[in-house]
């Protein structure tokens, strides 16, 4: 249902009628206009909001210098260990003044914002108290640090922050060149993301809070403290306007103006307000707005000015001329989705947004344009115009070369040509085919010409069948294009007189298709039965080489990738004997090739890698379903700690190689958290993830922050939630979401990306569940949902496919936060979940094979956590005693299929007990007797756990609150 918008037109009229009267004269004017109720409400906001006309007095008409004369009584004041140097603002609920640092310390320079007298309320001293948490949770260089916070001796409350000497951002980027501009754009945009990450909106983003100082450096003020320190500010448009809903309405977003609920969005919208302006040097609406109502009207009813399209006389911008021309394209589509009026319509995030922007800069794709094949290709030729100009010519030559080979009947070097041709189209099987034609005798030219017609039947391929699948998206389109290279390699291997050397350039190739089809550790589309045919092809390939190539590190190398693979697919299909059978066979493989070619760094890695594979599938880490072989891990896991400082030491300057002892480093950390030493555990995985940061630092080592950054980011804060470190878990997770969130917009369908997003979306929501902030976790769910793999009904059909798994984890998880609120609306949409996960479970959907693994358990036992709260909170006594028994008893599964000595699985499982007798709120009998149950076996369970020191109950959050909890609750 869509929310009544007051008639604008209706409204102005009166508002322009009565805006100059005196109150007593306002009201028969106003009853007679017999207004909607929404339009009478926006009239009487914006007419509180204006000036008084019974005295004359306008808000903030006072001189300025009058308003700082009113603080200098408060020079030399001393608040905490600040002291008042001199008075620099005021608004309608707050003073602001520069500090020096008082007790000796330290020299410091700070701006203190201090409540003025006779407005702390006890509604504004609880907001301020808020947002003094809030703003500590912000971290960032771009965002006014808080550094203290205090009350007055008059009982005053006040903050410290960083003071920023500085221009506003708008004066600040005059004459600067475009470019400088978006990057000091991308600064603010960036310190937005963050905060949006910590679940704060800034809600009144406007020059005057975001500041530029003399190195170039942008500094976001008043997070927050403009809805508690500064409504009601002025009339002008362009100061914060308060009341229930503060806004600046020349920078406001239409929600706001309409007085809906506001979100990230909201913040978006005002980002690209504050981007045409300081682009064009004017507003997208507004331009001549004098009032709030004119402003706050524009927003709603005018459409922005495509940037490119203004006049030189609305363009205050003194570059103008230059400046027009570059905003065509793809920076005025950029600014015109920032500012739709729809929520939805507009960028899904701050980071979105930036990313934009740094492709234009960049000169990538935008995902605010079309990406057509033409759009698509005109941005690559501009990038890369010195390559694609020598591949033209290169293109023309070998066409050329081609032809008169095949003429003068010199059939190798046509073979070469032909090499050469489909080596440039794919760069999969064909390069050094020339170079070994001159040393080969000549073939048939039989075999020419087929080698010449499946060149052909490529080139149609990829000219008709992946440029029509591009129009239908990238993703379609590198479906398409896997789709015809594997069909092009499958002919090829028919092919008589392939050499050896051939063949394995072949089975190589047809291993790294299979990968882009469905691999469980890389990119791919998902298609994991696609991803086996094509390993068994090249198997068939590779296998009836073994005879005389035992000494070939090649052939070793190719064979263990393409072993390795059909691993993979094997242990997602949950075949596990037959997956540790491929796995092992690659091992040996991968180590005979790398004791024949030491040199090669690639072969070196792969043998790593497979030792962390065979150590994975003996005891998952992740907690997926294993052979719980925790001996048989550990070795495998020591020669692969071995082998990864060997390879650093030999190879200091390679990415790759740090990549790879990082990768080892966090397994390894993953069994110190098993053997119980959780806290040297967390220590173990910063020490990893300070390796993989060092390698991504490295030259050209950037590309491993998309493949390796935001998954050991999940584990080291799995590993801090074990720990109870709660809230340093969130934390590590902010920056995981932002590059999961970065990876995904830049290919918005990849199966391996959407559970990566998916998988810290589902971590952060479950520290919400700890930390008490389960109102926080809308925003989460909200944002998981929209990359979320689409769910068909065949999905839930059948039993090997994750997406209704992925899913059901999000859904468990936001259904017990909803059933907390307390809402009525809330919980029966938590309702809703909770009584569509039990059929999807009752139908088999949410387990992927019928003995379950450690994650499936703990996904039901959520589910039937988020049922005990509902039943509870319906006073359904029976239903929440059998959801709770039925939640102990995923509980105990858990438990069941890992080791007995694990100690995640302990502590995750009293963790989770803790949860379910938190899910039983009330003070009647029933509530009592229930809860005190589930308390007593957390109790019992806590009690083990501090045995094994896994548990320090003075300090962890589930051990302070079953303190609390009456040592019986009364129960009959």
């Amino acid at each position: 249902m869509t929310t009544p918008q007051p008639r604008w037109p209706e409204l102005k009229a009166v508002f322009d009628a009565v805006v100059d009267l005196p109150q007593a004269a306002r009201e028969p004017l106003i009853a007679a206009a017999q207004l909607d109720a929404e339009t009478m409400a926006e009239l009487r906001s914006l007419l509180a909001h204006h000036h008084d006309a019974t005295t004359g007095q306008v808000f903030m008409a006072e001189p300025a210098t009058a308003q700082l004369n009113g603080g200098a009584a408060r020079v030399g004041q001393r608040l905490g260990d600040w002291a008042i140097v001199r008075a620099i603002g005021s608004g309608g609920m707050g003073e602001v003044f520069e500090a020096r640092r008082a007790d000796g310390q330290f020299d410091g320079r700070a701006a203190v914002k201090l409540l003025k007298r006779g407005m702390d309320s006890a509604a504004v001293l609880k907001r301020f108290a808020q947002e003094r948490q809030a703003l500590a949770r912000l971290s960032h260089p771009h965002i006014a640090r808080l550094l203290d916070a205090g009350a007055s001796d008059e009982g005053l409350p006040y903050f410290v922050l960083e003071y920023v000497d500085g221009r506003p951002i708008d004066e600040a980027v005059r004459g600067l060149p475009l470019e400088a501009r978006l990057r000091l754009f991308l600064q603010l945009a960036d310190a937005v993301a963050h905060a949006h990450r910590n679940l704060l909106v800034h809600r009144d983003l406007k020059p005057g809070n975001v500041l530029v100082d003399a190195n170039g450096q942008v500094k976001l003020l008043d997070f927050g403290i403009a809805k508690a320190l500064d409504p009601l500010e002025g009339n002008d448009g362009n100061t914060t306007v308060g009341g229930q809903r503060p806004y600046t309405p020349n920078y406001a977003s239409p929600e706001q103006v309409r007085g809906e609920p506001v979100s990230t969005a909201t913040d978006i919208y005002s980002l690209g307000v504050l981007l045409y302006q300081m682009l064009t040097g004017t507003r997208p609406t507004g331009r001549n707005a004098t009032t709030p109502a004119e402003a706050a009207r524009s927003v709603l009813e005018d459409e922005p000015t495509k940037p490119s399209r203004l006049s030189a006389e609305e363009a205050v911008d003194p570059q103008w001329v230059s400046t027009r021309k570059k905003l065509e394209g793809d920076l005025d589509n950029i600014l015109l989705k920032a500012l739709l009026k729809q929520p939805s319509e507009r960028y899904a995030s701050v980071d979105a947004l930036a990313s934009d922007i740094s492709a234009y800069l960049d000169g990538r794709p935008v995902s605010a344009r079309a990406a057509s094949p033409g759009y698509v290709l005109w941005k690559w030729l501009n990038r890369h115009r010195a390559a694609a100009v020598a591949a033209a010519l290169g293109g023309l030559g070998l066409v050329t070369g081609l032809l008169a080979t095949l003429l003068q009947g010199h059939v190798a070097l046509a073979l070469g040509a032909l090499g050469l041709g489909a080596g440039l189209v794919l760069a999969l099987v064909q390069a050094g085919r020339a170079r070994r034609a001159r040393d080969e005798a000549a073939r048939s030219r039989d075999q020419a010409t087929r080698h010449v017609t499946e060149l052909r039947r490529l080139a149609n391929s990829m000219v008709f069948e992946v440029n029509d699948a591009l129009e239908q998206g990238l993703i379609e389109g590198r479906r398409q294009l896997v789709r015809a290279a594997a069909q092009s390699l499958e002919r090829q291997a028919a092919f008589d007189q392939l050499s050896d050397a051939e063949r394995i350039e072949l089975g190589l190739s047809l291993s790294r298709l299979a990968r882009l089809e469905g691999h469980e550790y890389t990119n791919n589309l998902g298609n994991v039965s696609g991803a086996l045919l094509l390993y068994d092809r090249a198997l068939a390939v590779l296998e009836p080489l073994g005879a005389q190539l035992q000494d070939s590190p090649a052939w070793h190398g190719a064979m263990g990738d393409a072993l390795e693979g059909r691993f993979s697919g094997l242990r997602q299909l949950r075949r596990a004997a037959e997956a540790q059978t491929h796995i092992a066979r690659a091992a040996v493989h991968a180590r005979r090739a790398a004791a024949l070619a030491p040199e090669d760094l690639n072969l070196r890695v792969q043998e790593i890698q497979m030792l962390l594979q065979l150590t994975d599938l003996a005891y998952p880490v992740v907690r997926y379903l294993g052979l719980s072989q925790l001996d048989n891990a550990r070795q495998h896991l020591a020669q692969a700690l071995d082998c990864s400082l060997k390879l650093v030491a030999w190879a200091p300057d390679s990415p790759l190689a740090h990549r790879t002892q990082a990768h080892a480093m966090r397994m390894n950390a993953g069994f110190v958290a098993i053997d119980g030493r959780l806290h040297d555990a967390v220590e173990a995985e910063q020490q990893a993830l300070a390796v993989l940061e060092r390698a991504i630092a490295m030259p050209a080592g950037q590309a491993l922050r998309t493949r390796d950054f935001a998954q050991a980011s999940i584990r080291m804060a799995i590993t801090q939630r074990a720990a109870g470190l709660y809230d340093d878990a969130a934390a590590t997770l902010v920056p995981a979401m932002a590059q999961a969130e970065r990876d995904l917009q830049d290919n918005p369908g990849d199966d391996h990306r959407q559970r990566v997003f998916v998988a810290v979306s589902q971590t952060m929501l479950d520290l919400c569940l700890h930390r008490g902030e389960e109102g926080a976790a809308a925003g989460l769910y909200a944002s998981a949902h929209q990359h979320l793999p689409e769910l068909l009904v065949r999905h839930l059909a059948d039993p090997l496919n994750k997406r209704p798994w992925q899913h059901g984890w999000m859904d468990g998880l936001q259904a017990l936060c909803w059933a907390r609120s307390g809402d009525a609306q809330q919980i029966q949409q938590a309702q809703d979940l909770v009584d569509k996960l039990l059929l999807w479970m009752h139908q088999g959907a949410l387990r992927l094979r019928n003995d379950p693994s450690p994650l499936d358990a703990e996904l039901e036992a959520n589910i039937h956590i988020a049922r005990t709260q509902l039943a509870a909170v319906g006073s359904r006594w029976d239903e929440a005693a059998a959801a709770a028994e039925a939640a102990l008893e995923r509980l105990r599964t858990m438990q069941a299929v890992r080791h007995a000595s694990d100690a995640i699985e302990a502590v995750r499982s009293w963790q989770l007990e803790v949860r379910l007798a938190q899910s039983v709120p009330g003070d009647s009998a029933p509530a009592l007797g229930l809860r005190a149950g589930l308390v007593a076996r957390a109790r019992d369970h806590q009690t083990e756990l501090v045995s094994r020191g896994l548990v320090a109950p003075a300090s962890r959050c589930e051990s302070l609150w079953l303190a609390a909890q009456p040592a019986t609750s009364g129960a009959g």
